[in-house]
């Protein structure tokens, strides 16, 4: 008897593990908030009203900078439940969408967005994370200067994305 409830307990966590991770950005997803961008007239500071804080910031010689955003949606891939070649091969399938937003003294340029979906080894995006990353300052100097709000908790959610998904 108690083998059985050991065993029910154990497929169900391989169930509730399996489940879909969101993390990131989902307004992105809302295409409906792109139609209130205006070349030229948008602010920072509306794209932050919209979208929220953005993941990360890139600063360019020419004086234009992007803000970047990403919304993950990952399941596990199944051969991370089979013992032993989970260990290396387990991981997860993830479906990512990017939107970059581009200043020129502080107003709105341009949009781009892209969508994929990728592998990613459980061991790569451990040590992926673990490394690097200056985005956060980027994020917290660029909030500050605009005098926005800076959430350090959405900045480690998201540490470690770039390197994952914008290769």
């Amino acid at each position: 008897m108690n083998i059985l409830r050991v065993g029910i307990v154990l497929l169900a966590m391989m169930f509730v593990s399996g489940c879909a991770t969101n993390i990131g950005s989902s307004q992105i997803e809302d295409f409906g908030k792109y139609t209130s961008l205006e070349k030229g007239v948008t602010t920072k500071e509306d794209v932050f009203s919209l979208f929220g804080q953005p993941h990360d910031v890139r600063y360019f010689e020419s004086g234009e900078n992007v803000w970047v955003y990403y919304h993950v949606k990952m399941t596990m891939s199944g051969a991370t439940f089979i013992p032993i070649v989970g260990l290396f091969a387990g991981g997860n399938n993830s479906d990512v969408r990017i939107a970059n937003f581009y200043f020129s003294d502080d107003v709105y340029s341009k949009l781009e967005t892209l969508s994929k979906s990728q592998y990613v080894n459980q061991w790569v995006g451990m040590a992926t994370i673990a490394v690097k990353n200056d985005e956060m300052d980027n994020v917290d100097k660029e909030m500050a200067k605009l005098n926005l709000p800076f959430d350090q908790g959405i900045a480690r959610r998201m540490k470690g994305v770039s390197e994952l998904f914008d290769n």
